[in-house]
């Protein structure tokens, strides 16, 4: 009876492990979307609307920018080489999130590889944990990801333009970490290592879950301007250069 009882329990326990496999598996999907041109060209004009409340000469620039070509492709091609793509909301937030942690300390710096796989697997965890942005539709995952693959951009740009000018870097940077509380998360009280994000004088990898809802991530628009003044193939060309 307890061979036939344990063999009983072995397809049950089976079964209970498959589904978590997928569950595990789904919410990981959850991190992909569809894009479409249509929406994207939307989200642009959506994101120039929000900088010209704020910012009507960074918008121009930045209505510009766009005009130019397929920005967020441009982009997807700069980020491929590290393992990262446009159409994956972990990966897009993975970008800013470090981008803009640099820029509140007045740097630059690309992470080293073991640096981003950190972080990119503490902002898939984050994101499939809190559910809300795994379960939104397409349509609110490319909004979001598309907003912080631009931020991500126009910060990038505008901390390396300043890179000469204490006062510019100060200004950018005050400027990212105001925008980053505006999406609840302060750049402030956490450290960025090999192993991803800490707190503040936490020496283990204890990650910030903090991620922007759908739709949250809002606009730079001082940080518009740097962008805007140099074009698209400008801005290939500043960050080929770094890379």
């Amino acid at each position: 009876m307890r061979e036939h009882e344990a063999q009983a329990r072995t397809p049950r326990r089976d079964a209970r492990s498959a589904a978590t496999g997928q569950a595990r598996r789904g919410d990981v999907s959850g991190l992909h979307y569809t894009p479409d041109k249509a929406r994207r060209s939307a989200n642009l004009a959506a994101f120039v609307q929000k900088t010209r409340a704020v910012d009507s000469r960074g918008a121009a620039d930045l209505q510009k920018l766009f005009a130019e070509g397929d920005f967020i492709e441009r982009i997807g091609a700069l980020v491929a080489p590290h393992g990262l793509r446009i159409d994956n909301v972990a990966d897009a937030y993975t970008m800013w999130w470090i981008t803009a942690w640099h820029a509140a300390r007045g740097e630059n710096d690309d992470p080293s590889p073991a640096t981003l796989t950190a972080v990119r697997a503490q902002a898939a965890h984050a994101i499939t944990a809190t559910g809300e942005i795994a379960r939104a539709s397409d349509a609110q995952k490319q909004e979001l990801a598309e907003a912080l693959w631009v931020q991500s951009a126009l910060i990038d740009v505008a901390m390396e333009q300043a890179k000469r000018d204490p006062s510019r870097l100060r200004a950018v940077g005050d400027a990212v970490r105001q925008g980053a509380k505006g999406m609840g998360l302060n750049l402030d009280t956490i450290d960025l290592t090999s192993k991803g994000f800490v707190p503040v004088g936490v020496g283990q990898n204890d990650a910030p879950a903090t991620t922007p809802k759908p739709g949250s991530a809002a606009p730079y628009g001082a940080l518009a301007l740097a962008a805007g003044g140099i074009g698209v193939g400008g801005f290939l060309m500043l960050r080929q250069r770094r890379g």
